[in-house]
């Protein structure tokens, strides 16, 4: 008996677009996010060694010796990163110490290596609820992050290291909304259905969706424009119309790949947009579409080996 591999999603792909009250459009005067956030102190800011990535990576004039520094300062970051260099991922080259390791992978990969393990850090406790588990949504994460990152190599629209970035945080509200918000949170599990969107389905139970929450914590963080614009609109990329478009329409279409085959975020697959306009924005055809489709196992296989919520522990 044959067997029949999965056809790509057709470039008139379909998902569920949001359809969020205007109003909530700006987080900053939604004072029902500014409460929660003042109660998370556990996320008011970033660890120490996460900012002064951020500020090292900000600043013309600091350079790999800076960045050596602030890896040395956190033992669990350093072994991260020393992993991470002598990993198959990025080829032959031997890292034999962590100077060498640091110059390997440069800025923005020790950046995100230090917001993977802390984002990590949230989902060392296995919970669920219903449909919904925080292994899955980790899993989808890490695979966003993956695949946003391959469509960015491929289309040359923005840089690859940023759209890992973005795809990986993309989600960082229904992190939140679980971890300290998490009755509501098990009520809009419950209300949700393969029909309605979850954003829709949130401004109702919530007053405000995940997408929102996620734009006012990365504005917080720091996280930088391209990122917190992809947290934003990655459910609805046509609202998009800043100089950010170009990162929201490849995690968009990360997400898209990975609902598709399975590995979403809350357990159903009911995220939906039109594609069509996203790959060609990027300049991607229907041997793109093809190709991506036909690496993607390998692509999300790679992204678990070398990432979970353990690593770097």
């Amino acid at each position: 008996m044959s067997t029949r591999t999965a056809d790509p999603p057709p470039v008139d792909a379909r998902l569920h677009q949001p359809s969020v009250d205007p109003r909530l459009r700006q987080p900053s005067v939604n004072p029902l996010i500014q409460r929660l956030f003042a109660t998370i102190t556990e996320v008011s800011s970033l660890p120490t060694v996460a900012l002064r990535i951020i500020e090292v990576a900000d600043d013309p004039c600091t350079d790999a010796t800076d960045l050596l520094e602030v890896v040395e300062s956190d033992v669990a970051l350093a072994a991260r990163v020393m992993r991470t260099a002598n990993s198959s991922y990025f080829g032959s080259h031997e890292a034999v110490d962590l100077q060498r390791a640091v110059t390997l992978l440069g800025f923005q990969e020790v950046r995100n290596l230090a917001f993977s393990a802390h984002v990590a850090g949230l989902f060392r406790e296995s919970s669920g609820y219903k449909s919904y588990h925080r292994h899955d949504l980790w899993n989808h994460l890490v695979g966003v992050g993956a695949v946003a990152r391959h469509i960015a190599r491929m289309s040359e629209a923005v840089a690859p290291q940023e759209a890992y970035l973005a795809g990986l945080l993309h989600d960082l509200g229904l992190i939140l909304l679980d971890q300290y918000l998490h009755k509501p949170f098990c009520r809009v599990i419950d209300t949700l259905t393969e029909e309605t969107p979850v954003c829709e389905v949130e401004a109702e139970v919530l007053g405000f969706d995940h997408t929102v929450f996620g734009q006012f914590v990365g504005q917080k963080w720091r996280l930088g424009d391209p990122v917190t614009a992809a947290l934003r609109y990655h459910h609805a990329p046509g609202d998009c119309d800043g100089p950010h478009r170009e990162m929201v329409y490849v995690v968009a279409l990360a997400n898209l790949f990975c609902h598709i085959k399975g590995r979403t975020s809350l357990g159903a697959r009911q995220v939906q947009l039109r594609a069509a306009p996203l790959f060609a924005a990027l300049g991607l055809g229907k041997p793109q579409v093809e190709s991506t489709w036909e690496k993607l196992d390998a692509i999300l296989a790679a992204a678990d080996a070398a990432d979970g919520p353990s690593a770097g522990s």
